[in-house]
């Protein structure tokens, strides 16, 4: 039995839209094994409609790597446990694929190396800022060559804390992207590229004193905020409760604050401000996983 364990991820962090992405402590986990015939998956997904046919995300990734190492495997018995909320914004989708690739892996005999992967999950994906995070862990830097994928992780400091918080209703990635404009000004680029730099720097160097600078964005939160009721309200209280800084976690429409790991009071103060807002919200503190994806191969 294969059993792969990958990180939730936030992608963008403000500023680094399609490129910054953090693995989180929260996690999917995949056992797998192949069997005589046939296809029998069992998912424990968290919330959203899990399929357990051929159409499975988990199966299709896992059919990418067989197209690519030749290596067809008479029967799959899957069974898939996620703890990453779906269409929130966590890299559920990601976790699913980098999951089933890492896995599909070591059936072909580990035929591709950990960049094969990360370009082929990249690939599926569409870019590669929660892929990254979730097969390497840390903050990851990625970007997409055409015909190679980089990805370079940073280990984040572990007295820093990750508030996700989570509403009770889902955007869709592709409802999301639709909404941001074809072009942007050299100043709104300009912008964004400054700031990301002042968040690399600002969580390499520990100087957390400009880190609110760093996830400021005029790329993409301007245009999606309008799919969160009362996002600008929300943003401003979590600065007021201790937030050193706040951003909109991938597309949407987990919000997430990086807070001193200290802080004991921030989630109770931003769960009682939740009780005015229309939708239900719910804060969990979780901390950056530096290890990344974890495959290991366990006896019956």
């Amino acid at each position: 039995m294969i059993r792969v364990r990958v990180p939730a991820s936030s992608a963008n962090m403000g500023a680094g839209f399609d490129a910054l992405g953090v693995a989180l402590n929260l996690y999917s986990v995949l056992e797998v094994k192949e069997i005589k015939s046939g296809l029998e998956i069992v998912t424990l997904a968290n919330g959203g409609t899990v399929h357990n046919d051929k159409s499975n995300l988990v199966y299709r990734a896992m059919e990418r790597v067989f197209e690519k190492t030749g290596y067809y495997p008479e029967g799959l018995y899957i069974k898939q446990d996620s703890k990453i909320p779906m269409t929130r914004g966590l890299g559920s989708s990601s976790a699913c694929i980098v999951g089933g690739m890492l896995a599909a892996n070591v059936l072909s005999g580990r035929q591709l190396s950990y960049n094969e992967i990360l370009h082929l999950a990249s690939e599926m994906e569409g870019h590669p800022d929660n892929v990254g995070p979730a097969l390497y862990g840390g903050m990851c830097i990625s970007a997409d060559m055409g015909n190679i994928t980089v990805a370079k992780s940073v280990k984040i400091r572990s007295n820093l804390k990750f508030a996700v918080m989570i509403p009770d209703f889902f955007v869709a990635t592709k409802k999301s992207r639709s909404t941001l404009p074809e072009f942007v000004s050299i100043n709104a680029a300009s912008s964004n590229i400054s700031s990301a730099l002042m968040l690399y720097y600002s969580l390499t160097t520990g100087d957390l004193s400009q880190l609110r600078y760093g996830v400021r964005d005029k790329l993409h939160q301007p245009y999606r905020k309008k799919y969160i009721d009362g996002f600008d309200d929300i943003f401003n209280k979590t600065y007021e409760n201790g937030s050193l800084a706040t951003y909109l976690s991938g597309s949407g429409p987990t919000i997430m604050s990086i807070i001193d790991g200290d802080d004991t009071e921030f989630a109770a103060k931003m769960e009682n401000f939740f009780k005015t807002n229309s939708h239900e919200w719910r804060c969990m503190l979780l901390e950056c996983d530096n290890v990344g994806s974890v495959v290991s191969e366990i006896p019956e």
